[in-house]
């Protein structure tokens, strides 16, 4: 027995160091097939063919990911391709009045960056962070690609794997069950109403930006995912559409987008609308854990800080896996 164990623990170090690359997808992967747990038993009860099944699932889950990647990478495409430059010396110079706003020291530091005659310094300064951008969208999508691979395998043996879980670890089945769905009960909360709430203030963007002539789906879209990012994602599109409308001389526009933002999305949607989203999935999935909203955040915080962006779905994941063995311990 120690040799069996000996040898277990030297191979499994080799094969450890074979899939080290692709460990993080594959965990990316088993998490979100736990996540959708309650929608695969769901389909299994319409569709019995395995593989059919893990297809549908594969396919919706896929569309999710890329969907929005591939629309925003055409649509900004197209964008930059008629870009101007004049239209950014315009914006540049409708920018700096605003600093009248701010204190001398900071206001002539960032008169001197936003000086026209800088602009080729200012090129040169972003192009770099746009290459890096560029290629770590390429290892995105990369990862992306391998994730819904492995998710649908995921998927297609999840049953087995539990089976052999049963067997091999220490606990009666019964236990093992209560805390696998537990579990899948946690993360499918956590994700479901995450994906919903910034949805509804992607559209809730979109529609106030259309009135101005922007697109729609784009700034819906861009909007979603930037709301993923904690604090400052809401900046990040309503200041430079803001910004924008006033270096063209509609203020009126500027300070709606503002208000809008900050009064309809950033307080009423996110902070009064997101617990009844999340009340209502917990409905949805018959669950009946304990989430906060403030630990939604943290752990997404969380996640983001130490793997990036996709740090969103492992944060929460881990995290609600972790709550999972909490009251696991707590019933047993």
């Amino acid at each position: 027995m120690k040799f069996l164990t000996f040898l277990t623990l030297v191979v499994g170090y080799f094969v450890y160091l074979t899939y080290k690359p692709y460990l993080l997808d594959m965990a990316i992967a088993a998490l979100m097939a736990i996540a959708f747990g309650k929608v695969i038993f769901f389909i299994n009860k319409k569709i019995k063919n395995k593989y059919v099944v893990s297809a549908i699932i594969t396919s919706l889950f896929a569309g999710l990911i890329f969907g929005p990647i591939f629309y925003f990478l055409i649509t900004i495409g197209k964008f930059v391709s008629k870009a101007k430059i004049e239209d950014i010396e315009t914006i540049i110079l409708k920018a700096q009045n605003l600093l009248s706003f701010l204190p001398d020291t900071m206001a002539q530091k960032i008169k001197y960056y936003l000086n026209p005659d800088n602009i080729i310094q200012i090129y040169n300064t972003i192009v770099p962070i746009i290459a890096t951008l560029t290629t770590k969208s390429a290892v995105f999508i990369k990862d992306a690609f391998l994730i819904v691979i492995f998710f649908f395998f995921a998927i297609l043996y999840g049953k087995q794997i539990l089976e052999f879980l049963k067997k091999i670890i220490p606990l009666p089945n019964s236990q093992l069950e209560k805390l696998f769905f537990g579990t899948s009960e946690v993360m499918s909360v956590v994700f479901y109403s995450t994906i919903l709430t910034a949805l509804l203030e992607g559209v809730l963007f979109g529609i106030i930006v259309s009135f101005y002539n922007f697109n729609f789906f784009l700034f819906s879209i861009m909007y979603a995912f930037s709301s993923l990012i904690p604090l400052v994602g809401g900046v990040i599109m309503w200041g430079p559409i803001s910004l924008y409308l006033y270096s063209i001389g509609n203020i009126k526009g500027a300070i709606v987008i503002i208000i809008y933002s900050i009064l309809i999305i950033s307080i009423i949607a996110d902070t009064f609308v997101k617990p009844v989203i999340i009340e209502f999935v917990k409905k949805t999935f018959e669950a009946d854990t304990e989430l906060n909203s403030l630990l939604i955040f943290f752990s997404i915080v969380a996640g983001i800080s130490s793997f990036g962006l996709w740090g969103i779905i492992i944060g929460p994941a881990v995290t609600a896996l972790f709550i999972s063995i909490l009251r696991f311990y707590e019933k047993f």
